[in-house]
């Protein structure tokens, strides 16, 4: 049994929104399932948008569930007022920030409430923000960012939320061996599926890829390899994903066009409830990303019984002796070679991967230990 606690949140994109892809997900799957209650302060529009949600009031609470309470925005209302005004309205035994870089949702209220003494309450999740993949982006900005943070002691005394030991030793790296870091796994939304392996001839393969079509995610390499892996026909591959970098969005297309007998779409970003369709009609999920904190496409794929041919830079790892898939180096041959055996599988050996995958997913997402880790960083 544990104590109910209080958590207060502060997000630049939470539920009915999705564009923003993986923070969304960690963190809906985290107030969905903790027995805690949860103020969520967050946008009233999605990432990259400026439509508000339909059929929600700004600047109320709403009730999103029975422990779940959320009060969207315009940015431009987040105020130290605001702020000061919830911290002095009701007690919270957290404040949870799901950023690191948001200079809205993460460093005003943070420092509000560190003028306020509540700095020991405060636990900051970096969201995979830390990784050399990511601060490679905007690199001297993120630079700058880091030393005056460490400079000025923002982040002094309060928790993070590292999701694993690589993370932890990210957020040492550049904040000090001394600071308090709790490891708790991201949660994993557990899927509904009728499972049932898909239908593999040998000499043919379907591939799915639901990432922002963006150089972090490998788009481009993952096009390489497949054209360096020569299959003759009938391959398939669709790239899901926001569009927001139109110059690589054109360049992918035409490496895509130069693949012979393969079929390549990119049809944009796609809504969380047609995920399970786009699954059904694939053989493999195919991701040759850069660096994932977590990847929920990945754990939701496996959960449809979707063996993963991805990066070996991201947390599933181990992937081939669960007969789950295949973790590999971000190398031309590694993956070709993959690609290669895959166009070649036949209906009883996919099958073998296709429930082993499925095994591995839902594992992951039962397992009990990653919940216990929540309460021990609320603890």
């Amino acid at each position: 049994m544990h104590t109910r606690k209080k958590i207060l949140v502060f997000s630049d994109w939470f539920l009915p929104g999705y564009k923003a892809g993986g923070p969304i997900r960690s963190l809906a799957n985290l107030v969905h399932s903790l027995e805690f209650d949860f103020w969520i302060v967050t946008r009233i529009t999605d990432h990259h948008s400026t439509k508000p949600y339909e059929g929600i009031e700004k600047g109320s609470w709403t009730k999103h569930r029975t422990n779940v309470q959320v009060c969207y925005l315009d940015q431009k209302d987040v105020t130290v007022p605001f702020i000061q005004r919830i911290l002095r309205e009701q007690s919270f035994d957290y404040i949870y920030f799901n950023s690191l870089f948001s200079p809205t949702f993460t460093l005003l209220p943070l420092r509000t409430a560190r003028k306020m003494g509540l700095a020991e309450r405060c636990v900051l999740a970096p969201r995979g923000m830390l990784k050399p993949g990511a601060l490679s982006i905007k690199s001297k900005k993120k630079k700058i960012f880091l030393f005056v943070s460490r400079l000025l002691g923002w982040f002094n005394t309060i928790r993070w939320h590292a999701t694993n030991e690589q993370e932890e030793q990210e957020i040492k790296r550049h904040y000090g061996q001394s600071s308090k870091v709790f490891i708790a796994p991201n949660l994993a939304s557990i899927v509904e599926s009728t499972y049932a392996p898909a239908k593999k001839e040998i000499g043919s393969l379907r591939l799915v890829s639901i990432a922002r079509i963006s150089a972090e995610k490998g788009i481009r390499e993952a096009l390489q390899f497949l054209k360096s892996a020569r299959l003759n026909d009938r391959v398939e591959c669709v790239f899901y994903g926001t569009q927001q970098d139109e110059s690589y969005l054109n360049e992918c297309k035409q490496l895509a066009s130069q693949i012979e007998g393969a079929s390549i779409a990119f049809p944009g970003e796609i809504v969380p409830e047609e995920i399970p369709q786009a699954f059904e009609k694939a053989h493999f999920f195919y991701m040759a990303t850069w660096g994932e904190n977590f990847g929920h496409a990945i754990a939701e794929a496996l959960q449809h019984g979707k063996p993963v041919i991805i990066s070996d830079r991201t947390p599933w790892r181990q992937l081939k002796s669960a007969h789950a898939g295949w973790d590999l180096p971000l190398e031309e041959k590694s993956f070709a070679d993959i690609l290669g055996k895959c166009y070649n599988m036949n209906q009883s050996e996919y099958n073998e991967w296709s429930e082993g995958a499925k095994a591995y997913g839902r594992a992951h997402a039962n397992d009990p230990r990653h919940l216990q880790s929540y309460y021990s960083l609320f603890a």
